[in-house]
């Protein structure tokens, strides 16, 4: 059986996941479009580890995918909630049981006591995964605007 690890995104790694978020962006999992500039901006929280995490996930000797989580806090949270902004698996690795490893490994997670997620509705394949894990859709409705 092929060991599927996690590790945090490195300053050597930024082709690699500039790559992948490309392909992340131009895959209908987000309405949003995103420029290498804005990439390299966000590349720097990346990096800096204060607000983000950046994490490569490792199939074997392969990097299958990445995922991006933040760190914030609710009072509906009751505490610190950690959010899943990306996840992003390449197609020759999806339905190998890595997005639900993924998440194992976050709900192992110490510092945080709720998840949160984002998902476009008809990205079906996703739901099915957040729903079998037992994530339930709240009723907001997302609202933001770009000041910069």
């Amino acid at each position: 059986m092929t060991e599927t690890t996690f590790y945090l995104i490195g300053e050597n790694e930024k082709k690699e996941y500039f790559d992948m978020s490309r392909e992340f962006y131009c895959s209908g999992a987000t309405g949003s479009e995103i420029t290498d500039e804005g990439r390299e901006k966000f590349f720097k929280e990346i990096l800096s580890g204060e607000l983000v995490k950046g994490y490569f996930i490792r199939h074997g000797n392969v990097t299958a995918g990445y995922a991006i989580c933040a760190l914030s806090a609710s009072q509906e949270g009751c505490g610190r909630i950690l959010w899943l902004d990306e996840l992003f698996i390449k197609p020759e690795f999806r339905g190998k049981g890595l997005g639900r490893k993924f998440f194992e490994f976050l709900e192992r997670g110490d510092g945080y006591d709720f998840i949160r997620l984002e998902v476009e509705p008809d990205n079906e394949r996703a739901l099915k995964l957040y729903r079998s894990l037992g994530y339930k859709q709240v009723n907001y409705l997302p609202l933001y605007k770009k000041i910069k």
